[in-house]
């Protein structure tokens, strides 16, 4: 690994920057909407499988930089694999498997909710209905001038969005990455790759070595026959993948023996979580699945009282969605408690937790020159003063962006401080645990707090719009930009350990956040005209969704995050995540901390099931430490569990061109 200060002095290979992500943005779009159906939750180029944000793109470039660099004999540099995994990463967000999201649920409501569409969406957020309408059957010219307003519209709150999350991971770079030596499981699962490709050795088993090849063929054990399983229904269903979620979940199923145990709902079954939890600190997988145990213990005693009664003959999907659930429903809101009030606790107490950091900045940002800034400021990808010139400028420029779209000043501002506040709560996540809190049903909480704690009636347009973008981005990184608080910790801790200038991997981000989301509309906007979405599995759910109507009418907004009271249970869980945020911090030997309790208690682990992988990573990396300690985690867990990721990522490889074939040729 490079000492992190010595940073690598090279110019940005700017042509490689642009072309890869102009490729990616079409390439990888094309790729999504040639995926059957029953491929698309973890064989597209963006997040694959539910709230793992593993993203595959990095990996399948970095995959594919290694064949042409074994092909040409030569070496890839250090600093261009980064830039390779940089472009890469940001390009993930927007090839997901129902991209364009956001897009594709307003300009779909011009046909798919009429009235509702009509009374709300301005006319440069969708085209007319007779326009919007082509991209189901296509096989006409694409009337650009109709598309090129809503193109400019979606591309500018991308663009915004984009750049601020970026910005923000930009301002707390050094205190995450520098000082608190935050992990980011998942840009360390990819460095276990960049950092075998660029060694100068003979062979490729002398470059990965015998832990990382094993976790290759452990990846591969696994995941191929699973491909097999879904695409051929005569191939033995070897780990019994046809009995759960697509993505990997299994549930209680109502009449079984689990079924009487109210609080057990889904245990996770896709070993690279356990990858990934295998490389988040201790505390974060003891916690995750000690506070479901206590969520399923509070449960049974709720229903031995009498509360959630007939939740035995629910299954474990329904136990979350549906009611009755202690998610949603007293004694417990678990939702409100551990979403809402958690992760603005968890933000909030981390801000004031940062605030010397936070007024460090300012006074650097704000002062005369002296060698004390420029010590600061060095190895920063910007100075402190442009970082925080930039951010307002940003935040000022959503602000007015979300009011000419329809909302009041109040909407405008309070949705982008709803996305700040949840979306640093998300950061923490990622970077301690390598999931988020996903799940769009906690992002009205501050609007129920302060604005609407019912629907107005009737609704208004601030309102709907206010509903739509304050919960649809909320949902998961890749919904809309927000992710990029993702990208730029991720980007910068693989800078930190290949040692590349963070304000070159800063340019490379805001580049690629300019040309992928841009160039993936075009293309999607383009194969829907030229074949019809409906032939494409991905295009055909995103030009048949009613999503604006159904996150934006007034009949959800006031049973989510949970229905009155609300205020008490929000304080209820800033309260626990500050006590145990502060204690945890303070105290050693203290073994609770907020993030295992929020992944315990919600939708990760009642709806995901995530529990079940932290608890066997967490097992799995106890007897490693225990019996050769960090050498041993370092030199035999980390590797394999980098080389199990990277297996999955070449199954995927190989059976996304096998399901993509079978779109032109069925078999």
């Amino acid at each position: 690994m490079v000492n992190a200060t010595e940073a690598i002095h090279e110019k940005i290979p700017w042509f490689l920057v642009i072309i890869l992500s102009a490729f990616l943005g079409v390439f990888g779009m094309v790729w999504l909407q040639l995926l059957p159906s029953n491929l698309l939750s973890y064989y597209s180029f963006g997040s694959i499988i539910c709230q793992m944000n593993i993203m595959a793109a990095p990996f399948i470039v970095l995959i594919f930089s290694a064949i042409f660099s074994k092909l040409i004999g030569k070496k890839i540099a250090l600093s261009t694999l980064t830039y390779l995994y940089v472009v890469a990463y940001t390009s993930s967000l927007y090839l997901n498997s129902y991209d364009p999201i956001e897009f594709s649920d307003v300009v779909s409501s011009r046909y798919m909710n009429e009235d509702w569409s009509a009374a709300y969406v301005p006319w440069f957020m969708a085209p007319s209905k007779d326009i919007a309408s082509q991209l189901l059957s296509g096989h006409v010219s694409v009337p650009w001038a109709d598309w090129i307003p809503v193109i400019t519209y979606h591309s500018l709150l991308i663009f915004l969005l984009g750049f601020f999350f970026i910005l923000i991971a930009t301002l707390f770079r050094r205190q995450w990455i520098d000082i608190e030596k935050v992990p980011f499981p998942q840009a360390l699962l990819a460095y276990e790759l960049v950092r075998r490709f660029s060694e100068e050795k003979k062979s490729i088993m002398d470059k990965i070595g015998r832990p990382f090849f094993i976790g290759i063929l452990l990846g591969l054990a696994f995941q191929v026959p699973v491909f097999m399983t879904v695409v051929f229904p005569w191939f033995p269903d070897v780990y019994g993948w046809k009995t759960l979620c697509a993505s990997g979940q299994w549930y209680v199923q109502p009449g079984t023996t689990f079924a009487s145990i109210v609080g057990l709902s889904a245990f996770q079954e896709h070993p690279a979580m356990v990858a990934i939890g295998y490389l988040a600190p201790l505390s974060i997988s003891f916690n995750a699945w000690f506070w479901h145990l206590i969520y399923i213990v509070l449960m049974q005693v709720a229903y031995a009282m009498g509360y959630y009664s007939g939740m035995e003959g629910i299954g474990g999907c329904g136990r979350a969605w549906c009611s009755p659930s202690g998610l949603t429903e007293a004694p417990f809101k678990f939702q409100a408690v551990s979403y809402g009030g958690g992760l603005l606790g968890l933000s909030i107490f981390g801000l004031f937790r940062e605030r010397r950091y936070i007024g460090e900045t300012l006074r650097v940002a704000f002062q005369k020159r002296s060698s004390d800034r420029f010590d600061i400021e060095k190895r920063e990808a910007l100075n402190y003063r442009d970082t925080y010139l930039s951010l307002g400028l940003l935040f000022i420029a959503i602000v007015i962006f979300f009011m000419i779209a329809g909302l009041g000043f109040v909407g405008a501002l309070l949705v982008p401080i709803s996305y700040l506040l949840f979306w640093i709560a998300n950061a923490r996540m990622y970077g301690l645990a390598g999931i988020s809190s996903a799940g769009l049903d906690h992002g009205n909480t501050l609007f129920r707090l302060m604005v609407w704690p019912t629907a107005p009636d009737p609704p208004t347009r601030e309102f709907v719009l206010s509903a739509y973008y304050v919960r649809r981005g909320m949902d998961s990184p890749d919904a809309m930009s927000n992710g990029s608080i993702f990208t730029g910790f991720a980007c910068y801790k693989m800078a930190s350990l290949t040692g590349v200038k963070n304000s070159d991997v800063l340019k490379a981000m805001l580049v690629a956040t300019v040309i992928v989301p841009l160039a993936s509309l075009i293309t999607y906007i383009q194969l829907c005209y030229s074949y019809g979405g409906t032939v494409f599995a991905s295009a055909a759910i995103c030009v048949d969704t009613n999503q604006f109507f159904n996150i934006s009418n007034p009949l959800r907004w006031s049973t989510v995050p949970a229905a009155e009271p609300l205020a008490s249970y929000v304080f209820a869980g800033f309260i626990i995540v500050a006590a145990l945020e502060l204690l945890h911090s303070r105290f050693i030997w203290f073994p609770f901390e907020p993030v295992g309790f929020i992944i315990g208690t919600t939708f990760l682990s009642v709806l995901w099931g995530y529990w079940g992988p932290f608890l066997i990573a967490w097992v799995l990396k106890t007897i490693t430490l225990r019996v050769g300690g960090s050498k041993l985690y370092e030199n035999l867990g980390v590797p394999i569990a980098g080389g199990f990721v990277a297996g999955n990522i070449v199954a995927l490889i190989v059976g996304g061109i096998m399901g993509i074939l079978k779109f032109f040729i069925p078999y």
